[in-house]
């Protein structure tokens, strides 16, 4: 009984009540009925409703007026007009109020009327899923959208057209750009042209589903050179067809600065001039194969040495001494 749909007939009058109670108990309805407007609201308003079909013209409230409480409180309450053959305007009014659709008296098909109410009460079904699904995504939206507001790397999202759909904080203190300002540019705006180039070559791979992650220049916004690591994920919509990509921009323009300088100190290693032999600056020992460290007497033990003063070494040592002197001792 709880899973059944709830039906309100509001007609003032009873046979037209009584058929439609009987078709839709027929059809696995929960109905129920009232014969003029105040006990039709009466009625909507204390039990659960799925759906109305009410008349139009009836006494005390009329149908548009009864669509009009509804509507007021419950924008989207399904509701169906089953009247007499009425003037334009009443039709006018009722689709206004929301009604779904509107059947003329006399009713000579009641299948037709249960199609119609199944496909307004799927309809719903639709609508209620779609806007519980909107609700969801939203709150995910803003959950990884609070995550990306504060991770340390940049984060953007581009659409097919590499067009910026979203920047967090931290790409835009990389690029120098405001977010507002990347909102306004495509990826083409802020990368060299051979940046560019590899970016659709790897846009056209993310549209076979790879997850990429690759190196481009980005331009800042005073002009000058960045050099940024990409990892990007392609985004898909429903049917599978590629919307866009998401993109973490990390800057390793430091590392590309390191990366130089290691590579200029291979070449300088690589031309080195060959049989330099490496002297302790402190000890004076000698280096020789396989890192081993020997005293200069033993590194050139096949030679004989003798001991003694240079002249420089000796004015140094002992100004007092005149070496000049014919009858010097020294």
């Amino acid at each position: 009984m709880a899973n059944k749909k709830t039906i309100l007939i509001i007609d003032d009058e009873f046979f037209i009540r009584e058929s439609l109670n009987a078709f839709f108990e027929d059809e696995g309805y929960r109905v129920f009925t009232a014969e003029d407007g105040d006990k039709g609201l009466d009625t909507y308003f204390n039990e659960k409703i799925d759906l109305v079909l009410t008349d139009l013209r009836m006494p005390k409230k009329d149908g548009i007026e009864v669509m009009r409480r509804i509507h007021d409180l419950e924008p989207e309450a399904p509701m169906i007009v089953v009247s007499g053959a009425g003037e334009r305007e009443d039709i006018i009014n009722a689709l206004r109020m929301g009604a779904k659709d509107y059947i003329t008296k006399p009713i000579d098909d009641l299948d037709k009327i249960g199609h119609t109410v199944r496909q307004v009460l799927e309809n719903k079904r639709l609508n209620d899923e779609n806007k519980r699904y909107r609700i969801r995504l939203e709150k995910s939206e803003a959950k990884y959208r609070a995550i990306a507001e504060n991770i340390a790397e940049g984060v953007f999202t581009v659409d097919e057209q590499e067009n910026f759909k979203y920047t967090n904080q931290a790409f835009s203190i990389m690029t120098g750009y405001t977010h507002k300002e990347l909102l306004k540019k495509n990826l083409k705006d802020v990368s060299t042209e051979k940046s560019f180039r590899l970016i659709r070559q790897q846009t056209f791979n993310r549209k076979a589903g790879a997850i990429t992650t690759y190196e481009i220049e980005i331009l800042n916004a005073e002009n000058s050179l960045i050099h940024a690591e990409l990892s990007c994920s392609p985004v898909f919509n429903e049917k599978n067809i590629y919307q866009g990509a998401i993109a973490v921009a990390r800057d390793i323009t430091k590392l590309v600065e390191l990366r130089k300088k290691f590579q200029k100190f291979l070449i300088r290693e690589g031309t080195a001039p060959k049989g330099v032999i490496p002297i302790c600056a402190s000890c004076k020992s000698i280096r020789i194969e396989n890192d081993t460290w020997v005293p200069v007497e033993e590194y050139f033990s096949h030679i004989v040495f003798s001991h003694g003063i240079c002249p420089a070494c000796c004015t140094r040592l002992y100004p007092e001494l005149d070496l000049q002197d014919p009858e010097s001792p020294y």
